[in-house]
């Protein structure tokens, strides 16, 4: 029993002496961690921009100009949402044209706009935006989810932008 009091006294002793257990350590320990995470994060980032650059890259190639300007536009879908526009959005632009897909925001009256206030307001977010086209229809937004999973899946830009542009077509005839 003494031999365990003995090893239970050393270790503790040992604790004391490093700083185990002191605040301090464990403050910086944890912005340590808060930190390495941010750095992954701020990495994860870069890797999916610099995979955009290169399919952008790869559409230029292959000499189909379209594809190297079909992107997905995180910042049109993101600034609906928070305008209030929309409860959910996906954008997607072709050169200065913008396709949007939207899940419209929960009630109905005067929160409500117009496919045409939708469009305006895009216009007036995004100078470089000329023609929107806005669907509220729960299949084009089905589809529109389609789409954004095959990018995010790291499918070809033209094999995307081939089975975007047949489908928008179809989705916004002219």
């Amino acid at each position: 029993m003494s031999k365990f009091v003995r090893m239970a006294a050393a270790l503790v002793a040992l604790c004391v002496a490093t700083g185990c257990g002191r605040v301090d350590n464990a403050s910086q320990a944890a912005n340590s961690v808060a930190q390495a995470t941010k750095q992954a994060g701020n990495a994860v980032a870069n890797t999916i921009q610099r995979a955009g650059q290169a399919a952008d890259r790869v559409g230029q190639a292959m000499g189909n100009p379209a594809a190297v300007k079909f992107r997905e536009a995180h910042d049109i879908a993101s600034n609906l949402v928070r305008s209030g526009y929309a409860r959910r959005a996906i954008a997607f632009v072709m050169g200065d044209v913008a396709y949007v897909a939207i899940q419209a925001p929960s009630g109905a009256g005067s929160g409500q706009r117009t496919k045409a206030q939708i469009a305006e307001h895009v216009k007036a977010a995004f100078p470089a935006i000329r023609q929107v086209y806005v669907s509220e229809n729960p299949d084009v937004y089905a589809r529109f989810e389609q789409f954004q999973r095959m990018m995010l899946q790291g499918q070809p830009v033209q094999a995307v932008w081939k089975s975007f542009k047949t489908s928008v077509e179809r989705m916004f005839p002219s």
